[in-house]
């Protein structure tokens, strides 16, 4: 009788919580694999050189470059935004973005990386957001490079 209860009580209690953290953590590798840096040696656009270097940044290589359809929670709108990119026009209207995000010459003063993503679409560049390594959000607008300089949070490029 005892053994019945043990087992029921493993399903109902155990076998859920088991479930529960499988998913939990594949959802946390999925995060931790999108914000890590795979440099690839794809060429680096023109285009995006320029609109880069308008706020004085120095791409220093490709992470990864991905297309997606638009279409996300008000939350991740929000946060972009604080980035300087208002992607509320193109949010859920099937627009397909081409998203490109490059590590950074420039630094933090700890020797934290600095990331640049840029968003396309139908082939123009609408903008992008600046992400500083291990900050939570960690997000910042590109124009914002002279104020993180002057706080105190970021370095010079890197000379090479």
């Amino acid at each position: 009788m005892i053994i019945r209860y043990v087992i029921t009580a493993f399903f109902i209690i155990f076998l859920p919580f088991l479930i529960w953290l499988t998913v939990d953590s594949n959802s946390v590798t999925e995060t931790s694999s999108k914000n890590e840096c795979s440099h690839t040696k794809d060429t680096i656009p023109e285009s995006h050189k320029a609109f880069l270097l308008e706020n004085d940044w120095h791409i220093k290589s490709t992470c990864r470059t991905s297309k997606e359809i638009l279409n996300y929670y008000p939350e991740r709108i929000s946060m972009i935004q604080s980035g300087g990119l208002d992607l509320e026009a193109y949010n859920k209207k099937g627009k397909e973005a081409t998203i490109t995000t490059y590590r950074l010459k420039e630094k933090q003063q700890n020797g934290d990386k600095l990331s640049a993503t840029i968003y396309e679409i139908d082939g123009k560049i609408i903008g992008g957001y600046g992400g500083l390594e291990n900050w939570d959000p960690g997000i910042f607008r590109l124009d914002d490079k002279k104020r993180l300089m002057k706080e105190g949070k970021i370095a010079a490029a890197e000379q090479n």
